[in-house]
């Protein structure tokens, strides 16, 4: 186990406490609310708590259950491949070009699509991704706009 991963997942636990501190301080809303808006700060700083857990106290975990230690820099296949990283980095651009244009489901459709598509090297998993890259754009899209009133474009579908 890595000292520097002990001491990552440490400050990251530290940061998460803070986060959680700092977002119970956040002004009540006049009206009551179920969900107000201290709940996505606090979804944040317990992820970080988690994930810095589980980075701090990682390997010992993995060692006690019988797990193979994580491969080093050594071990991985090789450098990286600068193709794909641009190519997800003009994917991002073009979905900023899109979000407005084209609205939240069709863009973030294509996105997923496109970002799948130069990521994934076992195309037997397409099945699988599919109705995932199809339905997740549609619930994100109704749960932000049907239940917490946020507004997303809707573009060219609305």
């Amino acid at each position: 186990m890595s000292v520097a991963d002990r001491i990552t997942g440490l400050a990251i636990i530290v940061l998460g406490v803070a986060y959680w501190r700092a977002a119970s301080a956040l002004p009540k809303p006049l009206l009551q609310q179920a969900v107000g808006p201290e709940v996505f700060p606090h979804l944040i700083a317990g992820a970080l708590v988690v994930l810095g857990t589980v980075l701090a106290i990682g390997p010992l975990l993995r060692r006690a259950a019988g797990w193979p230690a994580r491969p080093t820099e050594a071990e991985l296949e090789g450098p990286p491949d600068v193709a794909a990283i641009l190519a997800v980095l003009a994917g991002l651009a073009l979905y900023t070009f899109l979000y407005e244009r084209v609205g939240f489901i069709l863009s973030t459709v294509l996105f997923m699509a496109g970002e799948i598509a130069v990521l994934e090297v076992d195309r037997r998993r397409w099945p699988w991704a599919l109705p995932v890259v199809l339905l997740l754009p549609v619930a994100l899209y109704l749960l932000f706009v049907t239940l917490l009133g946020v507004t997303l474009p809707a573009g060219i579908l609305g």
